[in-house]
C-alpha cells in the first residue's frame, strides 16, 4: 500500500519533510499547498537552523494548491501533514480532520494544552489518525540513549542535564517565530524538544521549577528547568535561542549512571564512559529524526495502526508540561502538576 501525503506550508520544516519523505518507503508525496506562489516552485527552499529545510525539490507528478480547500478536497490525499506556523496548528488540524484525513501535525502540538486536547479528541471523534512529530523521539542518538537508560544495564539515572542552543531565529514567516502568541518563543518551539525527551524518558515529574530570560508577556529566549522526580535523581533541561548568529546551533546531553556516564557530545557522537576502561561511541542508525519519524507515521497509516512512540496524548502533555514552566520561570515558584 502507497501512503499518498500531501503537505501544508512549505515553509522551513515544509522542506524538510518534503526531503524527508524521499527516504522513506510507501509514500508518495501527491499535493502540496501554500499561500504563497513561489513556496511552490521546484526550486523554493527556506533556511533554518539546520541544514534539513534546503534543497531543490522535484514537483513532478505533485499538484499543488494555494489553499488548505483545495488540498482537503485532493480525493488522492490520504495524509495531510502540517507544516505552518505553530498558531495554526489546532485550527488546520481541526479542519484536516473535519475533512475524512489521517494528520501529521509539526512540533509544538498547539500553542496550548487546551488547543491540544481538541484536536485529541477531534481524531477520535473522526475517526482518524493523528501523528505529532516530536522528532527527538525517532532521532537515532536519543532514541537509543533512551533504550541505554530504560534498560538499567549501567544503574540508576544520578543526573541528566540536557542542552538545546541556537542563534536567533530570523527565518521565519513574517518573523511568526517573534511573536509570542504565535509561537510561544524559546519555551514552547525549540525547549520543548527536551521536556518532551524527559517526558518520554523519565515519565510524569511531580512539579517543575523553571528560571527564564525574558517575560511572560514577552515569551522566553531562554529557559532552564528542573523536573522533580524525588530526591533520588537530579533532571535538568536548558533551551535558548538568544545567541548571536556566528554561535551555531547544539544538542547535547549528560546521563550520569551509577556504573557509567551516557554523553551526545558536540560532535554529534553519542558516547559511554566508564570509571575503569576507555569510553567508546555508541553505535546508532543511519538517518535522522525526520525520516524516521515519518516512514513511523507512514507504516501506522498502512498498517491500520497507533503509534506507541508518541501517542497524541503525549505530545498534548509535553505542551501542558511547557505551560508549568513558563509558569514558573514567571513566579519564581516551583509548580506542580496535576496529570
Amino acid at each position: 500500500m502507497t501512503v499518498k501525503v500531501g503537505i501544508l506550508g512549505m515553509g522551513f520544516m515544509g522542506n524538510c519533510h518534503f526531503n524527508a519523505y524521499g527516504t522513506c518507503q510507501g509514500v508518495e508525496i501527491a499535493a502540496l499547498a501554500d499561500i504563497d506562489p513561489a513556496k511552490l516552485q521546484a526550486g523554493a527552499g527556506v533556511a533554518g537552523n539546520i541544514a534539513a529545510g534546503a534543497g531543490r525539490k522535484d514537483l513532478s507528478g505533485v499538484k499543488t494548491y494555494c489553499d488548505a480547500e483545495g488540498l482537503f478536497a485532493d480525493p488522492d490525499v490520504a495524509l495531510v501533514d502540517i507544516t505552518l506556523p505553530t498558531y495554526l496548528h489546532a485550527e488546520y488540524t481541526l479542519r484536516a480532520l473535519q475533512a475524512g484525513k489521517h494528520v501529521i501535525c509539526e512540533k509544538p502540538m498547539a500553542l496550548s494544552s487546551a488547543d491540544a486536547e481538541q484536536m485529541v479528541e477531534a481524531a477520535k471523534r473522526a475517526r482518524r489518525k493523528l501523528f505529532v512529530a516530536q522528532c527527538i523521539r525517532f532521532w537515532p542518538s536519543y532514541a537509543e540513549a533512551r533504550d541505554i537508560i530504560r534498560s538499567r544495564e549501567f544503574g540508576q539515572v544520578r543526573s541528566a542535564v540536557f542542552t538545546r542552543v541556537s542563534p536567533v531565529p530570523t527565518w521565519s514567516w513574517k518573523n511568526w517565530l517573534h511573536d509570542p502568541s504565535k509561537s510561544g518563543k524559546a519555551a514552547l518551539d525549540l525547549h520543548i524538544h527536551d521536556t518532551d525527551y524527559v517526558l518520554y524518558v523519565f515519565g510524569k515529574p511531580k512539579s517543575v521549577f523553571s528560571r527564564g530570560s525574558g517575560s511572560a508577556r514577552k515569551g522566553f529566549d531562554h529557559i532552564v528547568t528542573t523536573y522533580d522526580y524525588g530526591k533520588s535523581s537530579l533532571i535538568m533541561a536548558e533551551g535558548g535561542w538568544d545567541y548571536v548568529s556566528g554561535f551555531g546551533f547544539a544538542m547535547t546531553f549528560r546521563v550520569a549512571m551509577d556504573k557509567a556516564t551516557l554523553e551526545l557530545a558536540a560532535d554529534g557522537n553519542l558516547k559511554l564512559h566508564y570509571p575503569d576502561k576507555l569510553s567508546e561511541t555508541v553505535p546508532v542508525p543511519q538517518g535522522d529524526g525526520y525520516g524516521h519519524e515519518l516512514q513511523h507515521f507512514v507504516d501506522c497509516i498502512a498498517q491500520n495502526r497507533t503509534t506507541s512512540i508518541v501517542p497524541p496524548q503525549s505530545a498534548m502533555q509535553s505542551v501542558r508540561l511547557i505551560e508549568a514552566e513558563v509558569r514558573s520561570a514567571a513566579t519564581g515558584k516551583p509548580v506542580k502538576l496535576r496529570w
